[in-house]
């Protein structure tokens, strides 16, 4: 294991391998929780793995996502999906616990798709596959200089880190299915610190999201000369790029909607992924106040927020 690029703030540590004629299984320790890897069959009859996290079964062949308690145990040990991009919950779990504890397995090996995860499984590697493939589309599709451009665009700026700014239980639809879920972050970039956003808001009188451009933090929208400046591309767009751009700025998140929606339903309700100020209070409402220095707010949530009493200065007008 790549030391350097572990996520999760707890060592993981083997206590012990057993390796019996037909079941191998591995005992390990990460942090104060306890995980266990052992061989099994998949449906098919192919090799394959289970996991149990304290145990309880957190992952068997033919899930599309680990279990909750693996989401939960992410979250207590730090993870965050804008901070840790290119990682989220399942990539943790098979491509760095997994090889980890099977790491001295014998044949037949654990078998992986070409994202590293077992088949059927849904992740962030699947949305960052499908988006690059519909940027290669822009390329195949017709158009001149200008929509070169923005081809070329797009593919300096993959897509690094998906976002959901909701928290509660996904709605319902008259046949019992979620909904489309609420905010939607795409994080794309070469680096974290020039990362450009598309932000996606699901609107009553819309099919589908409402995607904006913009930058980490909230601020936004922006126009396409932040995207070509991230791409470390000339940030002057020649004549009629910004229209080119939306053009397929709308193909390009168009084709994953429903792949996101997929994707978030991997995700168990009610884990606070992202904490920004403007998600802490957006749609909250004030329960309590406590005067004092500073004055706090108690949000329905729990969620307590300080304000600021410091004095403002009066300035009389003076003069001779």
């Amino acid at each position: 294991m790549v030391l350097d690029a572990w996520i999760l703030g707890a060592p993981l540590k083997v206590q012990r391998r057993e390796d019996h004629p037909y079941q191998e299984t591995d005992l390990a320790t990460l942090g104060r929780h306890e995980l266990v890897l052992s061989r099994v069959r998949s449906p098919l009859g192919e090799p394959g793995c289970q996991l149990f996290l304290d145990g309880r079964a957190i992952y068997a062949p033919g899930d599309p996502a680990p279990g909750r308690p693996w989401f939960d145990l992410c979250r207590e040990l730090g993870y965050e999906p804008s901070r840790h991009w290119d990682w989220d919950p399942a990539l943790i779990l098979f491509q760095q616990v997994v090889p980890a504890l099977a790491a001295g397995w014998h044949e037949p090996p654990i078998p992986l798709d070409d994202q590293g995860v077992p088949e059927g499984v849904v992740c962030l590697a699947t949305l960052r596959q499908a988006f690059a493939a519909a940027v290669a589309g822009l390329r195949q599709r017709n158009g001149g200089p200008v929509a070169g451009k923005v081809a070329e665009t797009f593919e300096w700026l993959p897509l690094r880190a998906v976002v959901f700014h909701d928290e509660a239980q996904l709605p319902l639809d008259f046949e019992g299915l979620g909904g489309p879920c609420g905010r939607t972050s795409l994080w794309l970039g070469i680096h974290r610190d020039r990362a450009v956003v598309l932000g996606g808001e699901v609107l009553p009188e819309r099919q589908g999201r409402h995607w904006l451009p913009g930058l980490p933090g909230g601020d936004g929208p922006v126009g396409p000369e932040a995207f070509l400046a991230a791409a470390g591309l000339d940030p002057v767009p020649p004549k009629g790029f910004e229209a080119a751009f939306r053009h397929a700025l709308d193909h390009l998140c168009g084709s994953l909607e429903g792949l996101l929606d997929a994707y978030r339903r991997t995700y168990p309700v009610g884990i606070p992924w992202q904490h920004d100020a403007w998600d802490r209070l957006r749609g909250r409402t004030i329960v309590d106040v406590r005067a004092g220095q500073p004055t706090v707010l108690v949000l329905d949530d729990g969620t307590e927020l300080a304000l600021e009493n410091a004095p403002q200065v009066s300035r009389e007008p003076g003069g001779i």
